[in-house]
C-alpha cells in the first residue's frame, strides 16, 4: 500500500486497440467547508497568478538549486582504470532495470515470438561477461498472462532473456509473490531450466533450511578468473502476504512508505560474501515510485551497505532513472546506481513528465590485477528507450532525442557524455569495455591514460600525442618532488595521479618548457598571458583553439622562431608551449586541411629525461596527488582546471530565476490570505464542517507500478 505522503500519479489502462497505456487520474482527498464562501473576482486574480508562476517554474524546471549531496553534479571520482598495466585482466558487468512486459509486450512476444522484444539490446547485453535485470514478476505455466496489477508471463519470456545474454536476475521485488507462494516456486523452475541463475528468493520447500547468503558467480576471461557474491533484496511485496518468508527483505518494515533502517540480518550477508568472493554486487528494490533522485532511506541503506562490503549497489523501483555516485568507505569505493528504470515495461504514458520509458544497460568494469586483487574500475551506460508502440527497449540514437539523452546524462553525472556507449552494435565477440584501450600507430595505451586520450579530439589522437615511446615506467612528476607512474609518447610526458579525481587523475608534464630550456639555456622563459598578442600565426592560432587550446598545450612561452628539422635538416617556422611545440609544416598551401598545415614537435623524442632536469633519480613507485594548482600539470582538453572558467558544464543554480520563483509564491501567498480575510465571509449559526468528496487513498488500488 503507498504510504499517503508517496501516492502514486495515476493508475494505468490498458487501450486494447493500441495496445498502449494511458494514465487515468488520481484524485487526492478533498475537502471543502460547508460555512463560507469565497469572492468570484478575488478568487479568480489569486489562480491567474499562480498560472503564471507555474508557468515561470515548469520553463525553469531545468534550473534548480544545488544538492548538498551533489547528486546533481559531474561524477569526477569515475572512471577508475589504473595505470594501464599489462597484468590487469577487465572483466563487465552488464546491468538493467525492471523487467516486467505489460499486456501490450506480451501480445507482441505471443505474435512474433519473445526472442523479437530484444533484438536491439541483444548485442549490448552480449558484449559483457554478464548481464543482470531484475525479473518483477510470476512465470506460472496454466494461470492467465496479465499484466498491472498483478504480472504473471509466459515461461517462453526465461529462455529469450537468457538467449539476449541474461545470465542472473534479482527475484526479490514488489511483484514476485503475484500468483502467491506457487506462481514463485514455478518462476523459480523456469529460471533454473533457462539456465538463469537468481538470488533474492527461496522456494517454499526450501524455506525452512537455511537461506544461501549470496549466490556466487564466476567469470573467467583469458584463463583469469573471479569469484562475484551477488545479494538481492526488496522493500516489500506490495502487502502480499509471504506465509514462508521465501522473498528477502531490505528494511525492518515491508511497508511501502516506511522505508529505511536496512535489517541485520543483510548486513550480516553482505560482510560474509565480502570475505568469501573478490566482489560484493547488491540488487536493492527500494525507493519510491516516479523520483528522479533517492530518498534519504536509499542513501543512508547504500552508505550502511557499502559499510558492510558491498562494491556495487543496483537499484530499481523508481521506474525512472536516479543518479549514480560512489560511496569512501574506511579507504574503499562502492559505486551505487540508485535506480536503473525500467528495462522491459510499458509506461510510455509516463514518459514525458517521468522519461518512464527512458533506462540504460549500465557498465560496471572490473579489474584483477597481477597481484590477484580485484576491484570496480568505474562505469560506461548505453542509453536506451522504448520504441514499437512502446513494446521493445532500443538504444537511443544519437540525434533525434536530444532533450532525452541530456537527461540521461545529467542522472548519470557524465554531462558531456565521456562515458555514454555509442549505439552502434559491438561486433560479434566484442566487449564493452569499462576501461577501452587506444590503438595507435605503433602501439596500444590502456588504464587511466587511454581515458584521458578518449577525451582528446578523436579524430586527432595520433596527432596529438603520437605513438607510445615505452611502457608506462615509475618516473619524477614535473615538480621533481614524488615518483608516480609516467607514459611518454612522442608528443606528451602523461602522469598518473591515483588518488585524484577527474580532470587531476592523469596530468601533463611541462615538457614544452623543458625541452625550451634545453634548446635556449640563456634566454627567459615567460608566461605570454594575452593568447590574442602571443600567438601572431593565424594557422597557429587556429590549430591552438581547435585541438585543445590552453588546457592541452598551456601558455605561449616564446615568439614565433625558426628551427631547423632534426631529420631532413629544413627550416621551419616554431612557437614554444608550456606543454608542447606547434609547428608550421613547410610547404604545405593554406588551403590544406589544418592538422597537414600544422604538427606537434615530437617533444618526447628530445626530452633529456627527470635526472637531468630534476638532478634526481626516480625513487620508489608511489602515487602521487598534487594540487589542483600544481604548477606543471594541466587537466586535458575538455575537463579544464576551474581557474580557466571555460567548462561546459552547465550550471547548478540560477538565482535569479529562483528568486523570481519564490517572490511570485511569497505574493500568491500573501494573495490567497488577503483572500481568506476581505473576500470571505463564514455563515456563524453552525459550525464548519469537513466533508470527504472523494475516497482516501489507502482505499484506491495497491501499488504496483
Amino acid at each position: 500500500m503507498p504510504h499517503p505522503r508517496h501516492p502514486h500519479p495515476c493508475i494505468l489502462t490498458s487501450l486494447p486497440r493500441y495496445g498502449i497505456l494511458m494514465p487515468e487520474p488520481r484524485y487526492p482527498r478533498i475537502y471543502r467547508s460547508r460555512g463560507y464562501s469565497m469572492n468570484f473576482r478575488h478568487a479568480q486574480a489569486v489562480r491567474v497568478i499562480m498560472i503564471i508562476f507555474l508557468v515561470i517554474a515548469a520553463f525553469t524546471r531545468d534550473v534548480t538549486a544545488q544538492r548538498t549531496d551533489g547528486l546533481d553534479m559531474p561524477l569526477l571520482a569515475a572512471n577508475m582504470c589504473g595505470d594501464g598495466n599489462p597484468g590487469d585482466t577487465h572483466f563487465t558487468f552488464a546491468a538493467t532495470g525492471d523487467t516486467f512486459p505489460h499486456e501490450n509486450i506480451q501480445a507482441v512476444g505471443e505474435a512474433q515470438g519473445y526472442d523479437y522484444l530484444f533484438d536491439y539490446v541483444r548485442p549490448f547485453l552480449q558484449a559483457a561477461d554478464i548481464a543482470y535485470t531484475n525479473f518483477d514478476g510470476a512465470m506460472l505455466a496454466g494461470s492467465p498472462y496479465t499484466g498491472y496489477p498483478a504480472f504473471n508471463f509466459n515461461p517462453a519470456l526465461a529462455p529469450a532473456l537468457r538467449n539476449a545474454g541474461i545470465g542472473v536476475v534479482s527475484t526479490a521485488n514488489n511483484h514476485i509473490l503475484d500468483r502467491g507462494p506457487y506462481g514463485l516456486d514455478a518462476t523459480l523452475a523456469v529460471l533454473d531450466q533457462a539456465g538463469i541463475l537468481q538470488h533474492g528468493t527461496v522456494s517454499s520447500s526450501a524455506s525452512s533450511q537455511p537461506r544461501p547468503p549470496y549466490l556466487p558467480l564466476t567469470l573467467t576471461r583469458d584463463g583469469v578468473s573471479i569469484t562475484i557474491g551477488f545479494l538481492s533484496f526488496t522493500w516489500g511485496t506490495n502487502g502480499l502476504p509471504d506465509p514462508y518468508n521465501q522473498v528477502n527483505l531490505l528494511w525492518k518494515s515491508n511497508v511501502y512508505g516506511q522505508q529505511g533502517d536496512v535489517r541485520p540480518e543483510v548486513l550480516a550477508a553482505i560482510a560474509q560474501a565480502r570475505r568469501e568472493t573478490d566482489l560484493v554486487i547488491v540488487a536493492a528494490h527500494w525507493g519510491y515510485e516516479y523520483q528522479f533522485y533517492p530518498d534519504s532511506s536509499q542513501i543512508e541503506g547504500a552508505r550502511r551497505m557499502a559499510e558492510a562490503g558491498a562494491d556495487v549497489i543496483l537499484g530499481a523501483q523508481s521506474h525512472t532513472l536516479q543518479p549514480v555516485d560512489i560511496i569512501e568507505t574506511d579507504g574503499r569505493q562502492t559505486l551505487v546506481i540508485y535506480s536503473l528504470a525500467n528495462f522491459l515495461a510499458s509506461q510510455g504514458a509516463l514518459q514525458v513528465p517521468y522519461f518512464s520509458a527512458t533506462s540504460v544497460i549500465f557498465y560496471v568494469g572490473i579489474i584483477r590485477h597481477a597481484d590477484g586483487s580485484v576491484r570496480v574500475s568505474g562505469y560506461r551506460y548505453l542509453p536506451t528507450m522504448h520504441v514499437d508502440y512502446d513494446t521493445r527497449p532500443a538504444p537511443i540514437p544519437a540525434q533525434g532525442q536530444e532533450d532525452v539523452l541530456r537527461h540521461v546524462r545529467l542522472i548519470m553525472r557524465d554531462f558531456d557524455g565521456v562515458k555514454q556507449v555509442a549505439p552502434l552494435p559491438p561486433a560479434p565477440g566484442k566487449q564493452i569495455a569499462v576501461c577501452p584501450t587506444v590503438q595507435l600507430a605503433d602501439g596500444q595505451i590502456g588504464g587511466d591514460f587511454a581515458q584521458y586520450l578518449l577525451m582528446l579530439n578523436s579524430d586527432a589522437i595520433q596527432a596529438l600525442a603520437g605513438s607510445p615511446l615505452g611502457p608506462v615506467t615509475p618516473d619524477l612528476t614535473g615538480d621533481c618532488q614524488h615518483t608516480t607512474s609516467v607514459l611518454l609518447t612522442e608528443r606528451q610526458r602523461l602522469e598518473w595521479h591515483s588518488a585524484q579525481d577527474w580532470p587531476y587523475r592523469v596530468v601533463g608534464t611541462q615538457i614544452g618548457t623543458e625541452v625550451y630550456r634545453q634548446r635556449y639555456p640563456d634566454r627567459l622563459i615567460e608566461r605570454r598571458l594575452d593568447l590574442d598578442v602571443a600567438i601572431t600565426d593565424d594557422r597557429l592560432r587556429a590549430f591552438y583553439a581547435r585541438y585543445g587550446g590552453l588546457a592541452l598545450f598551456g601558455y605561449p612561452i616564446s615568439d614565433l622562431l625558426i628551427e631547423l628539422d632534426d631529420q631532413t635538416g629544413q627550416a621551419k617556422t616554431v612557437q614554444y608551449f608550456e606543454r608542447a611545440r606547434l609547428e608550421l609544416v613547410p610547404d604545405v598551401p593554406d588551403t590544406a586541411p589544418l592538422l597537414e598545415q600544422v604538427q606537434l614537435g615530437p617533444l618526447g623524442r628530445e626530452y633529456a629525461g627527470s635526472v637531468a632536469q630534476c638532478g634526481t633519480p626516480p625513487v620508489e613507485r608511489v602515487a602521487h596527488n598534487p594540487p589542483q594548482s600544481a604548477p606543471h600539470a594541466i587537466a586535458p582538453p575538455n575537463m579544464p582546471p576551474p581557474e580557466l572558467n571555460n567548462t561546459t558544464w552547465p550550471v547548478a543554480a540560477d538565482h535569479g530565476a529562483l528568486w523570481l520563483i519564490w517572490c511570485g509564491i511569497a505574493l500568491a501567498s500573501l494573495l490567497i490570505l488577503i483572500e481568506a480575510i476581505a473576500g470571505t465571509r463564514y455563515r456563524r449559526d453552525r459550525p464548519i464542517k469537513l466533508v470527504a468528496l472523494s475516497p482516501p487513498v489507502s482505499q484506491l488500488q495497491r501499488k504496483g507500478q
